[in-house]
């Protein structure tokens, strides 16, 4: 296995996903990627704000906290980057295709009932539509 590619978004569980991915890339000997998905169907904004600036507000955070994983977890490891938008599963599979990688490394927050019902798993998807192996970090919420 020659590249991994590491998907966090802006949830606080993003450093145990990014330090688990990192471990596992550092034992392979891999390359890693770090990669986060706007996913702009989500947005919804109550203010004067409009579709676009949002987008750009929480496109500019995910790259900051993607800085701060680099910063704090890859320290002087090379890693690439993407911010990417559009529906997280279908890019996740995208820019592994894409970037070539051999593995994908994601979690899973462990929604159940209504809550898995109505925000689907991003990581169900991923493994149901893959066609490389996909390392699942579990994270409760």
């Amino acid at each position: 296995m020659k590249k991994i590619v590491i998907a966090v978004d802006n949830d606080p569980t993003s450093e145990k996903i990014a330090l688990n991915g990192f471990q596992l890339g550092l034992q392979l000997n891999a390359e890693m990627a770090l990669l986060s998905v706007v996913d702009l169907t989500m947005l919804i904004t109550e203010s004067d704000v409009i579709p676009k600036e949002f987008a750009d507000i929480t496109i500019n955070d995910y790259k900051k906290n993607q800085q701060i994983l680099v910063d704090t977890v890859f320290k002087d490891y090379k890693v690439r980057t993407y911010v990417e938008e559009g529906i997280p599963h279908e890019v996740i599979l995208n820019v592994a295709k894409e970037w070539d990688a051999d593995i994908i490394v994601l979690g899973t927050h462990g929604r159940t009932g209504f809550s898995h019902l109505i925000m689907g798993s991003v990581a169900e998807k991923v493994i149901r539509h893959s066609e490389i192996p996909v390392f699942i970090i579990p994270i409760k919420s």
